[in-house]
């Protein structure tokens, strides 16, 4: 058993609070499988695999075989420990530090801040580079049209709409939106966009402002051409027909020798004129947007004429798990999204979160673990001390993992 002592609990306990409040994707994201971690002690490199739900194709008429289960696993491994400690000597360490209260602000305010920021900054990094579906043009802001077709695509591809949609944008990205509707003849938007600088609900998604999320910087690509506005050219297909798998192989990019034609988090898509497009997973049919993909690897050409691109998601063209509609022929034109701001529209499932209670230390230690039903989390506190320094060693811990279902998510590049 952990050592129980009345002030650290009291000092974990106003830490965990404003931790708390320092969360954005994690506030938001699934902790179903908290219940797993609840009674346990993790340490990072553990893991816990989930399912997603079963699609099946079923049919019409008396008549009727049985269909193959095809179930999605999915590992959630606890991969991060962040911790902030800190040293008290004993001329400035004082019994009642835990309910002083320039202690509980200049101490654990700004850890409880950064403790929640690294989280965050976790998140988003996982989080962006495997989000593959896209709306938005680069270069373009987002206005109230681009929130749209966000909230259209998202439709289109079956993401519920129960109220569990959110948006996560940058601050100059939500500065364009609110002064897009500063003028909307709506009480709410108006009132949002001109006294607090934003919106928190539009169109069926909560917003909020995040500086988490980075700008994806596109490789070069395909030289020249005259691809659409926001696209460079990104090669030609020649591994085609892809009926699966998870590379596309192309030529004619024209650069230079050991050039990085694609990096991770780039978004690809193939040219309409292929007539390859993502689909409705409820009815099966062919969208209007093209088909598209994530990089998952920086791909350095080489030759700076060709390279195999690893991309996200397994390509399926049927079945009860098809996502795209149709065979990727070889000669099909790729085109790459150029650089863009990047914000994130997605439903609670695209991000499983877990924060479970950690292994605590043992030996001439005060050790707190506070676990939370209504956070779906936990903290540790740990209390120990330096004798031949006749120091006092404070310290916080959180570990975390997070497993991304981007079929959830939207891009909304700018």
């Amino acid at each position: 058993m952990a050592n129980l002592f009345r002030e650290t609990r009291y000092v974990l306990d106003d830490v965990f609070v404003r931790f708390w409040n320092s969360l954005s994707f994690a506030r938001t994201a699934n902790r179903n499988l908290e219940g797993d971690f609840k009674n346990l002690r993790f340490a990072t490199g553990q893991t816990l695999d989930y399912r997603l739900e079963e699609r099946y194709l079923g049919g019409e008429g008396a008549s009727a075989t049985s269909e193959a289960r095809v179930q999605v696993i999915r590992p959630l491994s606890i991969t991060k420990q962040f911790r902030i400690m800190l040293e008290y000597t004993g001329f400035n360490l004082t019994f009642d530090r835990a309910r002083d209260e320039p202690y509980l602000e200049m101490a654990n305010a700004p850890r409880a801040k950064r403790l929640g920021n690294m989280v965050e900054r976790f998140i988003a990094e996982e989080f962006q580079n495997k989000t593959y579906q896209a709306v938005g043009t680069p270069g373009v802001p987002v206005d109230f049209n681009t929130i749209l077709s966000a909230d259209a695509y998202m439709t289109e591809l079956a993401i519920p709409e129960d109220g569990k949609r959110y948006v996560g944008a940058g601050p100059r990205v939500c500065a364009n939106l609110s002064n897009d509707l500063y003028n909307t003849f709506n009480n709410t938007v108006n009132t949002g966009a001109l006294i607090d600088g934003f919106v928190g609900h539009l169109s069926g998604f909560d917003f909020f402002k995040t500086n988490f999320l980075k700008r994806q910087i596109a490789g070069a690509g395909q030289a020249g051409g005259s691809p659409p506005a926001g696209f460079k050219l990104g090669g030609v297909v020649t591994n085609g027909p892809i009926v699966d798998g998870n590379t596309i192989e192309v030529d004619s990019l024209g650069q230079a020798p050991g050039t990085l034609v694609f990096a991770l988090g780039d978004i690809i898509e193939i040219d309409e004129d292929d007539g390859v497009f993502m689909i409705n997973p409820l009815t099966y049919e062919a969208l209007e947007q093209r088909a598209q993909f994530v990089v998952t690897a920086d791909v350095i050409s080489a030759d700076g004429d060709t390279a195999v691109i690893p991309v996200n998601p397994t390509i399926v063209i049927s079945g009860a798990r098809q996502n795209i509609s149709a065979a990727i022929p070889n000669g099909a034109q790729l085109l790459l999204r150029d650089s863009h701001n990047v914000s994130l529209a997605y439903h609670t499932q695209a991000v499983v979160f877990a924060a479970p209670p950690i292994k605590e230390l043992r030996g001439g230690v005060e050790a707190v673990t506070r676990y939370s039903d209504l956070y779906k989390l936990a903290m540790t506190y740990s209390l120990g001390a330096d004798i031949r320094n006749y120091e006092q060693l404070d310290r916080i811990d959180v570990i975390c993992g997070v497993a991304i279902n981007p079929e959830f998510a939207v891009r909304i590049c700018s």
